[in-house]
């Protein structure tokens, strides 16, 4: 009876141990901190903005992939086929500085990620625009 008690309790044990990844080598009850880097990102205003200037440079691309076919042959506005996105990120980024948020630095250099940003939907509309040119499309 002892012995059948015994094995019952010996693999629920090994599972335990086996379960316990946040052990350090020197301390059984010593934890890591994983989600250390998920608070301190709330309250680090420059990296979010950082995670928007990105998010939205690849939109570009994105959408330019997509829709250069219509951006070439239609004759719609183009803060509808293919929209600025810097011109909000400009914005964020100034009340962010207001704010306090981020510093000087900081703000300079989003700026200038925002240039790099506009500079690029230039380009996808001189492409568009010299394409539909060539093509022969009333623009």
């Amino acid at each position: 009876m002892l012995v059948s008690r015994l094995f019952s309790i010996f693999p629920i044990v090994g599972l335990f141990l086996s379960g316990c990844n946040s052990w350090s080598g020197s301390n059984l009850f010593e934890q890591n901190d994983k989600f250390e880097i998920l608070r301190t990102y709330d309250n680090n205003f420059g990296s979010r903005i950082e995670v928007f200037l990105e998010l939205a440079e690849k939109e570009l691309v994105d959408n330019f992939k997509e829709k250069k076919y219509l951006m070439i042959r239609e004759n719609q506005p183009r803060s509808v086929l293919h929209p600025r996105k810097d011109y909000t990120l400009r914005q964020l980024i100034l009340s962010a500085h207001e704010d306090e948020n981020i510093t000087d630095q900081q703000k300079l250099a989003y700026l200038k990620k925002c240039d790099h940003l506009f500079e690029l939907w230039e380009k996808h509309w001189a492409t568009a625009d010299k394409k539909a040119k060539r093509l022969g499309f009333d623009r």
